[in-house]
């Protein structure tokens, strides 16, 4: 019975931190500004998650709760003034396992910024990249990251700036799952469930709105995500399955504060909470971290 229950808690907690590739970097690794030819930033920040409730299937709501942490680096380098290179890197730490796991990739590039006189200027970038396991985790038996996930997002950014100053971003978000449903773990599975038919991992897509306003000194937005995932199968309590062909979607808002002195470096707060779902949990997210910036070309 121990060990039943310690299963069914590590892939409730396998789809929880399936979508911490989303908090990596607030609301993604991509957004709608550049960092300009030979512009480094390093922002490690350490993250406080924690959830009480699981939305499951049919709007069915589960008392699992979790609390975890969660380190985790980006870095933006502008190749040129027009392509940024992207990475992501995160470590977990949670009462059942800690360690290096997930990590990401991606180009940034912005075709068109395009002057609209008295209204301000419009941005069009696109970005692509993967996401993918940078350690030989063991996505069964360690509560992990992605379960050893590899995506590969499409995304289109357009962002207006407001000649008072705010800004609106429009990013749109099509990600590609690579991964495939391992011998291993589908035999794991059927062990104790016969008659287990796999579902390999679905593609899904994300949809984001946000507003913000840069200064000298002082940035903030705010946020509001959705991720929808067409198809796949539902968690269900005391039943064996594998996290990452589960139909993940959900609903979420966040926001940012970033303070700079210098213009060289700063510190920022950001959150996150997701307001409802299927086979998600109910993160709170608190962040903060430093962001170091380096002009290599000096």
């Amino acid at each position: 019975m121990k060990q039943k229950t310690l299963k069914r808690k590590l892939m409730v907690r396998l789809i929880l931190l399936m979508s911490f590739p989303v908090f990596l970097a607030a609301q993604g690794p991509l957004d709608g500004y550049l960092k300009g030819k030979g512009v480094l930033d390093l922002v490690p920040s350490f993250s406080f998650n924690r959830a009480d409730k699981f939305f499951g299937n049919d709007n069915q709501v589960y008392e699992e709760p979790y609390r975890g942490q969660l380190f985790s680096l980006f870095t933006a380098y502008g190749l040129t003034q027009r392509i940024d290179l992207v990475g992501t890197a995160a470590v977990v730490f949670n009462p059942l396992q800690s360690g290096l796991q997930d990590g990401g990739l991606f180009l940034k590039y912005r075709p068109v910024y395009k002057s609209l006189g008295q209204a301000g200027n419009l941005g069009i970038l696109l970005g692509s990249g993967a996401m993918f396991p940078i350690s030989r985790y063991e996505p069964v038996s360690t509560g992990a990251l992605g379960q050893r996930a590899v995506s590969v997002p499409v995304k289109g950014i357009v962002q207006w700036e407001t000649p008072l100053g705010p800004f609106v971003n429009i990013t749109y978000g099509y990600h590609f799952r690579v991964d495939k449903l391992s011998a291993e773990d589908i035999s794991q599975i059927q062990v104790e469930r016969p008659d287990y038919q796999p579902i390999e991992p679905g593609n899904f897509s994300t949809l984001l709105f946000k507003v913000g306003l840069p200064t000298a000194h002082f940035y903030a937005d705010a946020w509001y995500e959705i991720q929808r995932t067409r198809t796949g199968s539902d968690y269900v309590p005391d039943l064996p399955d594998l996290a990452q062909s589960f139909r993940v979607s959900y609903t979420q808002i966040g926001g940012t504060i970033y303070y700079s002195d210098s213009g060289k470096s700063g510190f920022f707060l950001s959150g996150g909470y997701i307001l409802g779902g299927r086979n998600v949990n109910q993160i709170q997210r608190i962040t903060v971290g430093v962001v170091f910036k380096v002009n290599t070309q000096h």
